[in-house]
């Protein structure tokens, strides 16, 4: 075997039967990889009981659940496999998908070539590395929506904790021990990651008790969570922005970027990680260049009840 030929098995999971046969072709002339095809997520996971793969290459879009449910599946078999998943409606959103070292995204159509080069890499020599944290909430509801998929996010074993359902990549309801709707939301989105698991939902999906974008509820979760941390330590919230941190260097930014839609995803990923203070400085950009943006100067806004305003420039 040559010097860079890599090892392992992999498995497409394709619905598209002239595609999928295309890319199992294609991906068998890397010099060392072993490939098999699954139509549907039923087919996939009786590749994975019978004989794991080393890689999972899947579109999102599925006849019978969507290709995210694949990182819940493997999380049920205590596997690691990294899954590269090809989809058509990336292109806008790349960016916005949660940052996961078994997780890659590229966008469909790709050339060949560019996929046998991403087996390469993925399968070439091991580095050792601490396992990364499987997904919480937040991260699998980012996907369902941008995804536009139905699926219900479950707390605990079969939901036992609570259920947080998308309709159409909308959120729909949210419901715990404790009650319903945003409460219950803001609740079930502090869950530790390893109780988390999302499926596909169908049927009557009930009464709808979530109102507004799946961003800006996530990001009301994190603030709530933070003023509630602050009270408990003590801390009063401030009637007007802390100036004390004016006294302090500023945190190094790269330069900003020229396009709205890049500076807007920046300021929500700093929020949702509650790095509060460059938020603002996101925004702040964001602001300038659509001073018009009603979601920005809500962002704004809530950042300002929190004591973070974007600098003047």
């Amino acid at each position: 075997m040559s010097a860079d030929a890599v090892s392992g098995r992999v498995l497409v999971v394709e619905d598209e039967a002239v595609l999928r046969g295309s890319m199992v072709r294609a991906l068998a002339k890397v010099p060392g990889v072993e490939v098999e095809g699954a139509g549907t997520i039923a087919e996939a996971l009786e590749v994975l009981d019978a004989r794991p793969p080393a890689l999972i290459v899947s579109d999102i879009d599925l006849p019978d659940r969507s290709g995210i449910e694949l990182i819940g599946e493997l999380s049920r078999r205590a596997l690691r496999v990294p899954v590269v998943y090809v989809s058509a409606y990336l292109k806008a959103y790349r960016s916005s998908i949660p940052p996961h070292a078994d997780v890659e995204v590229v966008e469909k159509p790709i050339p060949l070539e560019e996929l046998r080069a991403i087996v390469r890499r993925r399968l070439g020599p091991a580095v050792e590395s601490e396992a990364p944290a499987p997904f919480g909430v937040a991260e699998y509801l980012q996907l369902a929506c941008l995804g536009r998929h139905t699926a219900q996010i479950e707390v605990g074993p079969g939901g036992r904790d609570g259920r947080i359902t998308i309709v159409s990549g909308e959120l729909w309801s949210a419901e715990d021990a404790q009650g319903r709707g945003e409460a219950a939301f803001r609740r079930l989105v502090q869950a530790p990651p390893a109780n988390v698991h999302c499926v596909s939902r169908k049927g009557d999906p009930g009464p709808r008790d979530l109102q507004g974008g799946w961003e800006q509820l996530l990001l009301d979760a994190a603030r709530a969570h933070d003023e509630a941390q602050a009270g408990r330590r003590g801390e009063a919230e401030p009637d007007e922005p802390d100036l004390s941190a004016l006294d302090e260097p500023p945190a190094e930014l790269p330069p900003p970027p020229e396009e709205f839609d890049v500076v807007w995803e920046k300021g929500v990923e700093a929020l949702l990680g509650r790095r509060h203070e460059e938020a603002a400085r996101w925004f702040g950009r964001a602001r300038r260049l659509r001073p018009d943006d009603k979601r920005v100067d809500a962002n704004l806004f809530r950042l300002a009840q929190l004591g973070f305003t974007p600098p003047e420039e």
